[in-house]
């Protein structure tokens, strides 16, 4: 006796019939203003409040190689040490990937979603 292989089993066998086999996750967007965006308007839905960005260096090149020059632009005043990303605060920090910094999730407190 052989065995059918793949789909063809899930549907002659109770034991595939009963235990479905798991999908695939969603396809991760490959560009990291995409995944920036997505992450972004998920929190404000949440009805959260984004404080501002904190982006390392390889994501800021990353940013600017996707949407030109002027994917951060540098605050105006002199005395701020900050850049925008749309309407979004950003700082520059050392560590690596976009830390998005909100209020609203723990009451009170300050939280923070990690995206790479």
């Amino acid at each position: 006796m052989s065995f059918a292989a793949g789909r063809a089993f899930d549907r002659i066998s109770p034991i595939g019939a009963a235990f479905p086999r798991p999908q695939a996750p969603p396809a991760r967007p490959a560009r990291l203003t995409a995944r920036l965006d997505a992450k972004l308007a998920e929190i404000e839905r949440a009805g959260y409040r984004i404080c501002w960005l904190e982006i390392g260096k390889p994501e800021l090149i990353s940013l600017f190689r996707e949407l030109g020059d002027e994917a951060v632009r540098l605050d105006p005043d002199p005395a701020r040490d900050c850049g925008w990303y749309g309407r979004y605060e950003v700082r520059f920090t050392g560590r690596d990937l976009v830390w998005i910094m909100l209020e609203g999730e723990v009451p009170g407190e300050m939280s923070m979603h990690v995206l790479d």
